[in-house]
């Protein structure tokens, strides 16, 4: 009952109650009150403002923690300053070329090693460089190509039986002066880099040859495709059908053509670029002594660190069976591998390279820098 209805209700009651005053029905009248009102609910009560609620910080990301070698050869198992980690698919075991002093030395002391996939040592000494014969000095980067394989030692490229590490001889390249990496084409072209040192103190000075060299497996005479200070004291090679690929130690990847034409470089995020393999989708790994990493990325791109804290990474190998990048840290006499999917997320694969396209910026012109001299490197323990 509503409020108004009550009021009408009473005011009604009241006036039958005064008509019957004579009347003895008085009592009852004051004996029937009228109903006791009906309170109005209450109104709800008043909604309170709400406060706009502060953005939630956004969350603390975690530390990102590198996952660890799949396989280790220790400084125990009797590597000296390994340079070179090759992947032999046929006899499906890593190759690794030792130093054992000085990368500029020929003292004949220096070996190749033959390590199994799971780390153990199958030969330390596979190829002995101090055996008649098989003559070593500081052998560095190493390719298979038609059964032979390829070792650059200094001024020398060294010939092994592939199965075997027998010798078949040695070729001498006319000029160069710190032979460093070594690379073979789908054709079976060899190419390899002259970096332009001499040993100088602690470190190297530079002398000028700096050199991309081909080799026709028909031919047997090494040749230069360009030989350019521009080339920057070239370290790591990577060949494919276009031409070759070639690292620098002041930081720069620029692919240099089968006409021996260099075209505009990419700048790395730091030098002492060392080793270079290109994977399946053209993206390509390169090891940076400066940087103490390894950097993945694609030509006119950015390339960004997944390894890092390495001690001198040098040249760097790839297994394509088990998708793993095979890492030599000179100074501390190991080699390392790692599972490249977990080191990329999956964004790689482990198919056999596929070649790299260039980049579409202007080439550089041969001998446009070759007045500029490179500062020596720091130590003479790097490659």
């Amino acid at each position: 009952m509503s409020r108004n209805q009550h009021t009408d209700h009473f005011s009604s009651a009241a006036l039958w109650c005064g008509v019957a005053a004579s009347l003895v029905m008085l009592d009852a009248c004051g004996s029937s009150p009228p109903p006791e009102p009906v309170a109005a609910p209450p109104p709800p009560p008043a909604t309170a403002p709400v406060a706009s609620a502060a953005p939630a910080p956004p969350p603390t990301a975690a530390p990102v923690t590198p996952p660890l070698p799949v396989m280790t050869v220790p400084k125990e198992a009797g590597l000296l300053a390994p340079e070179s980690v090759l992947y032999d698919a046929e006899s499906d075991t890593y190759l690794v070329a030792n130093v054992n002093g000085k990368p500029a030395d020929a003292d004949k002391n220096g070996f190749i090693s033959k390590i199994g996939p799971d780390g153990a040592v199958i030969a330390l000494k596979w190829i002995d460089g101090s055996k008649p014969g098989a003559t070593l000095d500081a052998p560095k980067g190493m390719a298979i190509s038609a059964g032979t394989l390829y070792v650059a030692d200094i001024t020398w490229v060294r010939l092994f039986d592939s199965k075997t590490g027998a010798s078949k001889g040695k070729l001498a390249v006319a000029g160069a002066t710190f032979l460093n990496d070594v690379s073979a084409a789908p054709d079976g072209i060899v190419f390899l880099s002259d970096t332009g040192w001499k040993a100088e103190g602690d470190g190297f000075a530079n002398t000028g040859t700096d050199a991309v060299v081909r080799i026709d497996p028909k031919r047997v005479i090494p040749a230069p495709l360009l030989r350019d200070t521009a080339l920057g004291n070239p370290n790591g090679v990577a060949a494919t059908a276009d031409g070759v690929w070639v690292l620098s130690a002041k930081g720069e990847l620029a692919r240099v053509s089968k006409d021996g034409k260099r075209d505009a470089p990419t700048k790395l995020p730091k030098g002492g670029l060392d080793g270079l393999v290109i994977l399946a989708d053209g993206s390509m790994l390169v090891s940076s002594w400066e940087g103490s990493a390894v950097y993945h990325g694609k030509p006119g791109g950015e390339f960004r660190a997944i390894l890092t804290d390495l001690a001198g990474p040098a040249d760097i190998g790839y297994d394509v069976k088990r998708g793993r990048l095979l890492i030599p840290q000179m100074p501390k006499d190991t080699v390392v591998a790692y599972d490249l999917a977990a080191l990329s997320g999956g964004a790689t694969s482990a198919s056999p390279p596929a070649p790299a396209a260039a980049p579409t910026a202007a080439a550089a012109a041969p001998g446009a820098a070759s007045a500029a001299a490179a500062k020596p490197a720091p130590s003479s323990s790097r490659p």
